[in-house]
């Protein structure tokens, strides 16, 4: 079996209109197929870079909200410090007054008692006296009548 390729002037004919289709498809969906990917594909390496920039910024903001947090932490503990040192002061003072104020009552009443210790005094004496002029007088009465 033998085959016999005829060069003729069909297959160039043939081979011309192939081109000329390859050419027609190449334009009508290969190029705007290739052109849609390409532009995919510069529209994902877009995105990624935004993505990028994007967690970048994300990271540069989370590291400022955590200097902040720290040191809203540091400022709030300075806060709760000074308002217990300041606590403490009122608390001092109060116990202070407190003692001075029960001093000053102590003092007066003391002196108050003192008072009422020297009034009682003289009335002993006066009452002493009198009674010890009642006896001298009865005595002298039981001389006088003896």
């Amino acid at each position: 079996m033998h085959v016999e390729i005829a060069l003729d002037y069909t297959l160039f004919i043939q081979l011309i209109i192939f081109l000329v289709f390859m050419v027609i498809m190449k334009k009508i969906y290969l190029n705007p197929y290739l052109e849609a990917l390409q532009e995919r594909e510069n529209t994902v390496k877009a995105l990624i870079e935004e993505a990028n920039k994007n967690n970048r910024q994300a990271q540069v903001i989370l590291e400022e909200v955590e200097k902040l947090l720290n040191k809203a932490k540091e400022e709030s503990k300075k806060i709760l410090e000074q308002a217990h040192h300041e606590t403490n002061q009122i608390v001092a003072d109060i116990l202070r007054k407190a003692q001075e104020e029960a001093e000053k009552e102590i003092q007066e009443a003391k002196k108050d008692i003192d008072r009422v210790v020297e009034i009682e005094m003289k009335a002993l004496d006066t009452t002493i006296n009198k009674v010890a002029e009642k006896i001298a007088n009865k005595i002298l009465l039981k001389e006088k009548a003896a």
